[in-house]
């Protein structure tokens, strides 16, 4: 049996492939966004989180915001990838339990990179307030 780590290993390798393709990463963040507002009362506990990470990514991959190293990008595209895998450790249809694996790994992330997401929480709010 695949453990998360595993398969968060499976997505960090397709972040990295992915990563030089603005369609393909552009299209990965589309499905991840589209697949969250779906989902947005199975996934309460991490909303906010998520859609900082998707609007870090928005920004980055438009050129908009440049203030990140391109490792920090592939760990958060590859947690988005891990969120749009239909079929992950705890597979997404299961009801209640579905989405646990993905907010940990979601939570994993945003803890590791907490000052990074920060930084450019921080420019984004000055973007809004100028």
């Amino acid at each position: 049996m695949s453990t998360i780590r595993d398969i968060f290993g499976k997505s960090k390798e397709k972040a990295e492939e992915t990563i030089d393709n603005e369609e393909k990463t552009e299209q990965i963040i589309d499905e991840a966004a589209e697949k969250a507002e779906q989902e947005k009362e199975s996934l309460k506990g991490i909303w906010t989180r998520l859609q900082l990470l998707l609007s870090l990514l928005k920004d980055y991959f438009s050129g908009e915001y440049t203030h990140i190293s391109r490792g920090h990008i592939v760990i958060m595209l590859a947690g988005i990838i891990y969120f749009i895998l239909p079929i992950d450790f705890a597979p997404d249809f299961i009801p209640g339990v579905g989405y646990i694996d993905d907010a940990f790994v979601l939570s994993v992330i945003a803890r590791q990179l907490f000052s990074v997401i920060e930084e450019y929480e921080t420019w984004k709010d000055n973007l809004v307030v100028s």
